[in-house]
């Protein structure tokens, strides 16, 4: 076993980062980047860093900039950790965020209502010891028996979701969980491997543990306490797909969002450790992991054959023909059914936006072994095919991506790629 016999060490507290930036008029965009600081604390970034996503600053800068009418309501179809809903809370509009990560709206939640909240720490001395049974738990791929069985009895004990004093119990949780298993993760960010045998497991005793998460309540409540007070515009979280939001036709003034990249991102491993916790084992439970856009899983039900734009078209065309090993078929699959699930989102996202309504999608290209993935240009030709007008886009240049990480994808050549803000107005 790993044996910890140390509690996870305290966090400084970190000032938040300067207020919103005023548009540069002149170059026709926000001075800042949407590209999220190697050090991101502003909007409470920093409490459960999410993959990918975009900064607090740049989207209260973008929300601030488009003059919206009093009431208005900003949507998050892909909402991730809450920036958006967070940037639009704090302009003083109504913010509504739609994921079917449970774990992401957990953290949404803590950023969204902790603004409204004194910090309410639970403390070790109230959590009974009561010998939960940790027989096929799913935290067993990372930890002892005898741990699990601590670790259930402070998840056992936390005020029922969703409320946002739970949620600071929770993403404590999350965080004293994610410290202790960090020899699982590797270089590929977005994988967490699991124990191949016992030798491997984690050992932690419950005093132990008890100070470790104690440690993690203290830091979320400092960094709560040191936030300023902000507008606060009221906000709704939706655990659901992009595919069919809960939302009726014509009600969203405007849409600030970044869909899951074609990288073969599987949000569900990234965040297996967190959705173990609150009792989801994907490893015998394809369930949610299937059902999250980007997914390595192939759905077998889903059908292939659907309209798309010819940008789409051509990528599938060359995935299919490409010479490597079975890009005709996994890949090519993975790819369609990626597609699809953007497409249907961007269909509900037309649906749900008012006439004149806004739309800024940010993307990023990518590739497919050597093969360009132009996403931006395929969001705003698919868009347009739905009767959105396209207004303009702002492209990033992006320094480093996954597949820099992956050594066999390093042979094809391929050309820089950029983050790009995509603007279109629904006509």
């Amino acid at each position: 076993m790993k044996k910890i016999a140390t509690a996870t060490s305290q966090r400084a507290a970190q000032p938040e980062l300067p207020g919103v930036a005023a548009l540069d008029r002149s170059r026709g965009r926000s001075a800042l980047s949407p590209k999220r600081p190697t050090e991101d604390t502003s909007g409470l970034a920093d409490v459960f860093p999410y993959y990918a996503g975009f900064s607090y600053d740049w989207a209260r800068s973008l929300v601030a900039s488009q003059q919206l009418p009093a009431g208005a309501v900003v949507l998050d179809p892909w909402n991730g950790s809450g920036t958006t809903t967070l940037a639009a809370q704090h302009e003083g509009y109504e913010a509504i965020g739609v994921d079917r990560n449970p774990v992401a709206n957990i953290v949404a939640r803590l950023r969204l209502s902790s603004y409204e909240q004194s910090p309410c720490l639970t403390s070790p001395a109230t959590v009974p010891k009561s010998g939960t049974s940790a027989k096929d738990d799913p935290l067993a791929a990372w930890f002892d028996q005898k741990s699990i069985s601590r670790i259930r009895e402070w998840a056992n004990h936390l005020p029922s979701l969703p409320s946002g004093e739970a949620s600071l119990s929770y993403v404590a949780l999350f965080r004293t969980v994610r410290a202790l298993t960090r020899s699982f993760e590797g270089s590929n960010p977005t994988w967490v491997k699991r124990a191949k045998s016992e030798g491997e497991l984690i050992s932690i005793g419950a005093s132990d543990f008890d100070s470790a998460i104690s440690c993690e309540q203290e830091f979320l409540a400092s960094r709560i306490r040191e936030s300023p007070a902000v507008a606060k515009g009221k906000f709704q979280l939706a655990t659901a797909n992009s595919s069919a939001l809960p939302l009726p036709a014509e009600s969203i003034d405007l849409v600030l969002t970044s869909p899951p990249y074609l990288t073969r991102i599987d949000y569900a491993v990234a965040y297996t450790r967190e959705l173990a916790l609150l009792g989801v084992d994907i490893s015998k439970d394809r369930s949610l992991r299937s059902a999250l856009m980007g997914t390595t899983l192939i759905r077998g039900d889903a059908p292939i054959d659907f309209e798309m734009g010819s940008i789409a078209q051509s990528l599938i065309s060359e995935i299919s023909s490409h010479a490597s090993k079975a890009s005709s078929g996994y890949y090519r699959k993975q790819a369609v059914q990626y597609l699809r699930d953007l497409l249907q989102g961007l269909d509900e996202v037309t649906r749900v936006a008012k006439r004149g309504g806004l739309l800024h999608l940010v993307v990023q290209d990518s590739y497919y072994k050597d093969v360009p993935v132009r996403l931006a240009d395929m969001c705003i030709e698919e868009a347009v095919l739905r009767g959105w007008t396209f207004s303009g886009s702002d492209p990033y240049p992006v320094r480093r991506t996954l597949t820099s990480l992956n050594k066999a994808a390093r042979k094809y050549k391929k050309s820089e790629v950029a983050e790009t803000v995509v603007t279109l107005c629904k006509a």
